[in-house]
């Protein structure tokens, strides 16, 4: 703890300016009126604005593996992230009613997501989300995930609380399927593009990308969106397979 504590303190920037502090509050801010205006802001109502609500998601996006923040020694999980991230909805979801099959549902993509990029970067550290990984079956799988990730978010979204925690919790779900991308994008610019440049132009370019295509999963029918997502999840488990078959 004191370890985290002291790196903390150096990188003061991430905690109050970038991915953190005044970057997450104003991103958060224009992603939740994007959302409003789309007709998809959270459908439940927000809860008091609490240190215990807000600090969990504040914390995944101060730890996000995003440049041109300067590197962080300390990382997290995919499903570390998960968890913190949701944490504002469980808080709401221990008052209401909400039946184990409706949960599953809700985190059926999400959890599919998360096992193809296991797969695709070996692990399940945010950081490796950036890597691109050298053979095909791990590519399509780590491009899979991240759809998956993404079109799971509109039922994330609709059902979780709003207010300024619900804001945060919303950029991070929406960062974390950012990494993929951004890491698709800086394989793909690296031999003609600055490391300096790609540090500074591709983050805003993925988040972006990642916010529009966002934007194309929040228009598809909830129903399509489950078929869509019951045959990405088989696709997850065959390129799965065949990506250990080879690995023996």
């Amino acid at each position: 703890m004191g370890e985290l504590l002291g790196a903390l303190g150096l990188a003061w920037p991430r905690v109050l300016l970038y991915p953190g502090g005044l970057f997450a509050l104003v991103a958060s801010l224009v992603l939740m009126r994007w959302l409003a205006a789309g007709g998809t802001a959270p459908a439940w109502p927000a809860p008091p604005a609490t240190v215990l609500d807000l600090a969990p998601p504040l914390v995944v996006l101060t730890l996000l593996p995003l440049a041109p923040a300067r590197p962080f020694p300390f990382g997290l999980d995919l499903p570390v992230a998960l968890a913190l991230l949701e944490w504002p909805r469980f808080r709401v979801l221990a008052a209401r009613d909400r039946a184990p099959a409706e949960l599953l549902r809700d985190y059926a993509l999400p959890l599919a997501a998360a096992l193809a990029v296991a797969v695709a970067t070996g692990g399940l550290e945010l950081s490796r989300l950036l890597r691109w990984p050298g053979a095909v079956p791990e590519q399509a799988l780590l491009v899979l995930g991240a759809a998956l990730w993404l079109l799971g978010l509109p039922r994330l979204l609709r059902a979780g609380p709003g207010g300024a925690a619900g804001a945060l919790r919303a950029l991070g779900l929406l960062l974390v399927g950012t990494l993929p991308l951004l890491g698709a994008l800086a394989a793909a610019a690296g031999p003609w593009l600055p490391a300096d440049g790609a540090g500074w132009l591709l983050p805003p370019v993925a988040m972006l990308s990642a916010a529009l295509a966002l934007g194309v999963a929040l228009r598809v029918p909830e129903r399509w969106a489950g078929r869509i997502g019951a045959a990405g999840g088989a696709l997850v488990l065959a390129l799965a397979a065949y990506a250990a078959s080879t690995v023996r």
